[in-house]
């Protein structure tokens, strides 16, 4: 057979193929070798930046298969490329912290399940942590209703970060725009004060650092100088705004209007303008009559930042029709011939028909508009009558056209009539009281001795009480007070009139005498030169000689005694009173009690001429007012 002859270069490719292959292998696995030490031996540099997770380019093949070395930090992978739902490999490696980060370099390993094979290692470097500088907010003045911010020196996202005053409570800061903004409003400052504060920060659970100390105060509060509004007030207008105004340019303001309906409250829409130092609420639909509301000013911020020292609460009503806001006259005691002035609490229409809603009852007289808040009723009245003041429904006011309910007032004429019954021997008017009609007469003194001004003080003002009150009077009795008997005493506190003559010594009884004795001794001529010798003894004979009363009751101080001069009923009378006021008697001992003969005595001239029953109270003290303590007892004696 004849042999195939082959190429010389077929021939020799194949001769070297083996040495090609032995070649080709080794380049490929140089290769291989070199390209795995530079994926893996070479660690892959992650520059932390403290905001949070970090990651780095990296690319990896089968990163669900990967697993990473425990540390300071946690490593994952992202960046996923997939071929439909399997993920073949990733483009990033990102690191986390596990604990607080520190300044360093933190070397990691990730490799498939965990292993020594295709280990690839990751440098966590972490550069200085963020810092803040005491001087940033040292001795500053701060808002108390703003954000306190505080520069710090990095980017920050991983920590918490706290802001403490004086120990006590603490508000979060949160990072923003190379700041710290901490909500200090949140811990309710007082404008205008002195604190120290305190920052702290945290990562995560861990125990918190503190990063600075430092004293601030906040600034002084915004005032307000004008307000159209004030806290109480009653609203007669329709108003469309109201208009507060500051001490600096206003910023932001934070208020709301409610209506309140017992325990209900319902938001009032309002508008809130600014306008350099100037606020303006502004409602946007009429409010309610009648009705009450609360605008609360929570916070009003100024161009510095200063706040509210505290909110401005303000609580109005919403008024209805025409009120009477006050008469010029009281329940009683009104003059015959007064002009009373009824005041309402806002402007009437300008043609209010006066005649056709004003009127008065029971006593003659007229009406009249005086202003448009007054109206005017002249009396032409009796003593001691009733009458009513009257407002018919339907007055309409000039302010917000709500129209007044019904409205009347009740009173009455002054009771009773005064008269001069004598002078004193400096000239002064002895003056004495009659109220009633009857036929029976009770008249009450006081006074006589001129350093017991309680006696003239009580009788006074049972003299104002039965002014108002003298109509009931039973029809059969009138009752004549005389308050003030040694009108010359009284004035000067001393117990004798001008001539050092003691009045109650100077009635020409059986014991009269000239010398008298006292508390302090004889006092020669103290009886008076003869019986009635003195103006104001003479005055008092006399009306009592006129009047002839069923009985006399005189006060006198001091002692809560009871004395009576032992003529008729006096002492059964004395007895009724005693025992209504609570005091002792003295009818038997009188001058045992006092100390002193007892000579040319009022009560007793009226018992051995006229043969009155007379008793004598002697009130606690020297000084003050006792009609209430006596007021019932009084009434009994009218009633004897």
């Amino acid at each position: 057979m004849e042999k195939i002859k082959v190429p010389t270069k077929i021939k020799t490719f194949f001769l070297n193929t083996p040495r090609l292959l032995l070649v080709l292998g080794s380049v490929i696995c140089i290769a291989l070798i070199t390209g795995y030490c530079l994926v893996f031996f070479i660690p892959k540099t992650v520059h932390y930046t403290y905001a949070n997770e970090v990651c780095s380019p990296l690319f990896t093949l089968l990163p669900q298969a990967q697993k990473a070395s425990p540390g300071q930090f946690d490593l994952s992978l992202k960046g996923e490329l997939r071929v439909g739902r399997f993920v073949y490999a990733s483009t990033q490696v990102c690191a986390t912290p596990t604990n607080a980060p520190k300044p360093g370099d933190y070397r990691l390993a990730i490799a498939p399940l965990g292993g020594w094979f295709a280990s690839k290692s990751v440098v966590v470097t972490v550069p200085e942590s963020p810092t803040v500088k005491v001087a940033d907010i040292a001795g500053k003045n701060i808002s108390a209703a703003l954000p306190l911010k505080i520069p710090l020196s990095t980017a920050d996202t991983i920590h918490s970060y706290s802001l403490a005053v004086d120990g006590g409570a603490a508000t979060m800061c949160a990072f923003k725009n190379s700041f710290l903004s901490c909500d200090i409003s949140k811990l309710a400052l007082e404008p205008g004060s002195d604190y120290k504060v305190r920052l702290f920060r945290a990562f995560k659970s861990e125990e918190k650092t503190q990063l600075l100390e430092a004293p601030v105060k906040t600034l002084v509060p915004i005032k307000q100088v004008a307000a159209s509004l004030q806290n109480d007030a009653t609203i007669y207008d329709m108003p469309t705004a109201f208009n507060f105004e500051y001490d600096q340019d206003v910023t932001s303001v934070d208020a709301t209007l409610e209506k309140i309906d017992g325990e209900t409250k319902a938001t009032v829409p309002i508008l809130i303008k600014k306008e350099g130092k100037k606020l303006s609420i502004d409602l946007k639909d009429s409010l309610p009559r009648r009705s009450t509301f609360v605008l609360t000013i929570r916070q009003v911020i100024g161009v510095n930042g200063s706040s509210l020292e505290e909110p401005t609460v303000l609580k109005f009503t919403s008024s209805g029709g025409p009120q009477v806001k006050s008469v010029s006259v009281g329940s009683g005691a009104v003059q015959p011939g007064a002009v009373i002035i009824v005041t309402l609490d806002q402007p009437m229409v300008d043609n209010v028909d006066i005649a056709s809603v004003a009127s008065l009852k029971g006593v003659g007289g007229t009406v009249a508009k005086k202003s448009a808040t007054e109206i005017t009723y002249s009396l032409n009245a009796g003593n001691c009558q009733a009458f009513s003041l009257v407002l018919a429904k339907g007055i309409k006011s000039g302010s917000n056209n709500e129209a007044s309910e019904a409205w009347n007032f009740d009173s009455r004429t002054i009771c009773g009539t005064s008269s001069i019954i004598g002078y004193s021997v400096k000239g002064r008017p002895i003056t004495a009281y009659s109220f009633g009609s009857g036929s029976t007469v009770i008249l009450f003194t006081a006074g006589i001795h001129g350093s017991e001004p309680s006696s003239t003080t009580t009788l006074q003002a049972w003299v104002e009480y039965l002014k108002v009150n003298g109509y009931t009077i039973p029809s059969n009795k009138r009752l004549v007070i005389v308050p003030n008997t040694n009108p010359d005493g009284i004035a000067s506190n001393t117990r004798n009139n001008s001539r050092d003559v003691n009045i109650d010594r100077n009635f020409p009884t059986a014991n009269w005498s000239a010398s008298i004795e006292s508390a302090n001794g004889t006092l020669p001529m103290g009886g008076g030169a003869h019986p009635g010798s003195e103006p104001e003894t003479t005055a008092l004979i006399n009306l009592t000689r006129q009047l002839r009363p069923r009985l006399s009751v005189a006060f006198h101080a001091q002692g809560r005694l009871v004395g009576a001069n032992k003529v008729a009923d006096s002492v059964a009378i004395g007895n009724v009173y005693a025992s209504t006021v609570g005091y002792k008697t003295m009818y038997d001992n009188a001058e045992a009690i006092m100390g002193y003969t007892i000579t040319g005595e009022y009560e007793d001239w009226m018992g051995e001429e006229l043969r009155i029953p007379a008793i004598l109270i002697e009130l606690p003290s020297s000084a003050g007012n006792y009609l209430s303590s006596q007021l019932t007892a009084l009434w009994k004696m009218v009633t004897i």
